[in-house]
């Protein structure tokens, strides 16, 4: 809890008033609750751990003021990802194996109910994620010779494979999509290293954040992007890019060392989360305060420590 004082400041204070960072509000009987994605009416869905330590999913208004909770029942784990403003869900369960072949990607309609994702008739592995107000959803799968294989979606079926042309790789993932279809995502270089991508209008870009190993996770209409690096020490920090300005801004966490981000909206409100050794403590970012939830900012509000922007390094690979 933050004093009278501090919740003052977040109100009237310039330099606080500009963004605000809050903690997300527990799922009743959980001791983690993680959001993965938001929509333009802020209403978030993810995981959280229930008594036996198995994830299920919830969705609800980010304020925590009316979850709603749910689980794949034919499985031990449910992980939602993505949710756009119709109120359809992306996701992936049975992941409490560990084992991505093992993973079964869903997609779940307003009303609840739950199909796992086909091609051609036959069930998919591993997940899906972004998913536009149109019901195109992308994510990726694992092939029978272990390479990942990027593709969009609707109605939980396969539709496409994502092609980076001129980018050459060994494997590529989406994980975000805008209602005009640009795709991010990661892709695999010939060493096994990941990269994120920019596909739009048939045109592949590598965005790579200078500091580190990057993976693009969501992106908005506005052209912003959202995702995350792996420095050498194993870290993560999330981050979010401006696709004009070609401008990273690192979102921080005061003392923490493992931050990853997720979705993003329109208003560029972004799911958050903090790895710590005592578990994992679920965000919302609002880079403008008052699209923030009031009684949430009162409740658990912290001012993020941004770093100075910095410009995309490395150009396309061709």
């Amino acid at each position: 809890m933050i004093s009278a004082a501090l919740v003052g400041l977040l109100a009237t204070g310039p330099a606080l008033a500009k963004s605000a960072l809050f903690t997300l509000p527990l799922v009743s009987g959980s001791t983690e609750t993680v959001a993965f994605g938001i929509n333009n009416s802020n209403t978030i869905t993810g995981f959280w751990l229930n008594s036996s330590s198995i994830e299920e999913g919830f969705v609800g208004p980010d304020d925590g003021s009316n979850y709603t909770t749910f689980q794949v029942t034919a499985d031990p784990g449910t992980q939602p990802r993505g949710i756009n403003d119709r109120g359809y869900i992306t996701g992936l369960d049975n992941e409490a194996t560990g084992v991505p072949t093992e993973y079964l990607p869903f997609e779940r309609t307003p009303k609840g109910t739950i199909t796992d994702v086909t091609m051609g008739g036959t069930a998919l592995n591993y997940l899906i994620q972004g998913i536009n107000t149109k019901g195109i959803f992308t994510g990726n799968y694992e092939n029978s010779s272990s390479v990942n294989i990027g593709y969009t979606g609707k109605k939980a079926m396969f539709t496409n494979a994502i092609k980076l042309k001129g980018i050459k790789n060994t494997g590529t993932a989406g994980r975000g999509i805008d209602d005009a279809g640009d795709i991010v995502g990661w892709y695999l270089d010939s060493s096994a290293v990941e990269h994120g991508f920019l596909l739009s209008g048939g045109k592949a870009t590598t965005i790579d954040d200078p500091n580190g190993v990057t993976t693009l996770e969501g992106i908005n209409n506005k052209g912003t992007i959202s995702g995350l690096y792996t420095d050498t020490s194993s870290n993560r920090h999330g981050f979010t890019y401006d696709i004009a300005t070609k401008t990273f801004t690192e979102i921080k966490i005061k003392g923490a060392t493992f931050v990853e981000v997720w979705g993003i909206n329109d208003l560029g409100n972004v799911a958050v989360d903090q790895v710590a050794s005592t578990g994992t403590i679920g965000y919302i970012y609002c880079p403008v305060a008052k699209n923030c939830p009031a009684a949430a900012l009162a409740g658990s509000g912290q001012p993020p420590v941004l770093r100075h922007p910095v410009r995309n390094l490395l150009p396309s690979l061709r």
